[in-house]
């Protein structure tokens, strides 16, 4: 890759022996705007997460980092011989820093490396005596010529029948949140968080309608929100107490408040601050986000919401199967074409705004890469009698769904049936489950592995994630992961989707739950409204409750989308009661 080389050699001319360069902008967003892009222009992985290395020497390859979601994506996209690809995380990067003896000036931009992450590289590189040169200009743009346009920044206002609860409330409870920590501020990197408690959202992200900012939020009710561009387009936040203003005025902005104590989340917040809050003489306190922990619980106007919308998500998806279970065998279409039609079923419904993350439309063997990307405009052409996997959710003003089904144009083989039946036990079971409240998420993770560790199948990425509402499909800080320490509460919405990933073919079964109390218990209430496929369970590995909960299910499958029918289709009611009857 000639920008590899070209960067290499001015990485050289700066007397810098290494620069990392993780896949973050200075929100640490899961999507990024083209502009931030920086990990796919130098290595052309386009993976949601990773870091590189670039090393200046010649002679010396680069490594990429990424997650085992993405190590089979990072061999197709990145060249291995100018990178070696491993796998992990921040604690790789040390790894490999440390193997290099003739690394010793390192590069890092502090806008995009969190207080925790560099104070980590930090104490672990101590004793290679390693110098870091730490700037907010990132060296990449240097050479990036023609970066892609920054797109027009608009906020829009969420109204209360969709919220259920005013900014004013959000504030004053937070307010409170703040005072219990004897601070006077909390400032906050979480776009996602901003955009809920002043109800905003935005649409420079083509998946994600957060309001792009990072904001201080003082006891006093003033809330200054910080832009890295243009400002927005004003909303009914044109008032007194919101101050929208530009990066280059957090210093100045800053001095008002010398002496006082803020609230940090060393997590979430970029290097760069930590300077600029001891340079002004304010105080830190290093505390998770409060507003994160007050967003993950939905409201009961939201919780009712996120019913209504996957009623017609659901139907959206039913319309689509049908479709495509019609296709003539001899004429059938590509990854990209069917991810298209997916969308253009839920375009109809006047709330949706957008897709909840770029559609994973994946025929045979594609399936088994987690996070496939199908190339655009040569993607593979579906055929009968393999599996497709299609992963896909919507963004509507009502809320935010995400689902992963496997369909079958033609028919499966006993293999096929085998594995997606010992998938769909695991997705069952933790369905399923009663727990007692105070519960982490990496306590029940392991309730649906467990029917694939007793047939050695297994899936390199956590079981759940949270879901936010008409905001990020991937909410956190809660998971249903091996790592996660986070308590599931009644409120939250998150993903159930255990998978197995062979080479001949992908499986994975998703549904959203919300989590309820039952006594001084919690369950989970399925939100998803789409059949699973019966052509592709062998009811003779079931055990009769998991019978009755897939009949119990698809019963109430049929009776919430029915109604949403209209009379004159009858052959889209026979299809979902072919879908829905009993196994």
């Amino acid at each position: 890759m000639k920008k590899h080389v070209e960067f290499k050699k001015y990485l050289r001319s700066k007397n810098i022996d290494a620069y990392i360069i993780p896949k973050y902008d200075l929100f640490f967003s899961e999507e990024l705007m083209e502009r931030d892009e920086r990990l796919k222009f130098i290595s052309n992985f386009s993976g949601s997460a990773g870091w590189a290395v670039i090393i200046a020497s010649q002679k010396l390859k680069s490594a990429i980092i990424s997650d085992g979601r993405y190590q089979e994506q990072l061999k197709k996209e990145v060249s291995q011989k100018e990178f070696v690809i491993l796998d992990g995380g921040l604690s790789k990067i040390i790894e490999f820093l440390n193997s290099h003896k003739q690394i010793n000036i390192v590069g890092i931009d502090t806008k995009l490396i969190t207080i925790n992450q560099f104070r980590l590289l930090e104490s672990e590189l101590k004793f290679k005596n390693i110098k870091f040169i730490l700037s907010r200009k990132n060296l990449i743009d240097e050479i990036w010529k023609n970066k892609p346009t920054i797109p027009q920044h608009k906020i829009i206002d969420l109204a209360i029948k969709y919220v259920g609860e005013n900014s004013i409330s959000k504030i004053k409870r937070l307010t409170k949140i703040i005072l219990n920590h004897s601070s006077e501020a909390l400032i906050t990197f979480k776009s996602d968080a901003i955009s809920w408690l002043l109800n905003i959202r935005g649409n420079q992200l083509k998946y994600t309608p957060v309001v792009r900012c990072f904001a201080l939020i003082h006891k006093s009710k003033k809330i200054y929100l910080f832009f890295e561009h243009d400002l927005p387009q004003l909303s009914k936040l044109n008032h007194s107490e919101i101050i929208l203003t530009n990066i280059n005025k957090f210093q100045s902005i800053l001095k008002m408040f010398a002496g006082e104590s803020f609230i940090v989340d060393f997590n979430s917040t970029p290097m760069f601050v930590l300077s600029l809050l001891k340079k002004n003489k304010i105080k830190y306190k290093n505390v998770s986000c409060p507003i994160s922990s007050l967003k993950v619980i939905k409201n009961s106007i939201e919780q009712k919401n996120f019913k209504e919308v996957h009623k017609v998500d659901g139907l959206a998806f039913i319309r689509f199967w049908s479709w495509f279970e019609q296709l003539d065998k001899n004429n059938m279409f590509d990854e990209e074409y069917l991810a298209k039609k997916l969308f253009e079923y839920r375009s109809v419904n006047k709330l949706f705004k957008s897709n909840s993350f770029p559609t994973i439309s994946a025929f045979g063997k594609n399936g088994s890469v987690i996070h496939y990307r199908y190339p655009k405009g040569k993607s593979k052409k579906i055929k009968s009698n393999n599996l497709y996997l299609i992963d896909s959710g919507g963004q509507y003003l009502n809320g935010t769904t995400d689902v992963t089904r496997v369909l079958i144009h033609g028919q499966p083989t006993n293999e096929m049936k085998t594995k997606y039946t010992i998938v769909l036990k695991g997705h069952l079971s933790l369905s399923n489950l009663l727990f007692p409240k105070g519960t982490l998420g990496k306590e029940i993770d392991t309730i649906a592995r467990a029917a694939l560790w007793q047939n050695k199948m297994d899936y390199a990425h956590g079981t759940g994630h949270g879901v936010g509402f008409y905001s990020n499909v991937h909410e956190g800080p809660v998971s249903i992961s091996k790592t996660n320490s986070n308590e599931l509460k009644p409120g939250m919405v998150i993903s159930n989707e255990p998978g197995y990933y062979g080479s001949k073919f992908g499986i994975r079964i998703e549904n959203l739950e919300l989590i309820k109390k039952v006594g001084n218990f919690l369950s989970f209430e399925t939100l998803t409204l789409i059949p699973y496929e019966k052509k592709l369970i062998d009811k003779s590995l079931l055990s009769k409750t998991e019978i009755n909960q897939i009949n119990k299910y698809h019963k109430l499958v049929n009776e919430k989308i029915k109604p949403f029918i209209i009379k004159r289709d009858g052959n889209l009611v026979n299809f979902l009661n072919r879908k829905t009857s009993i196994l």
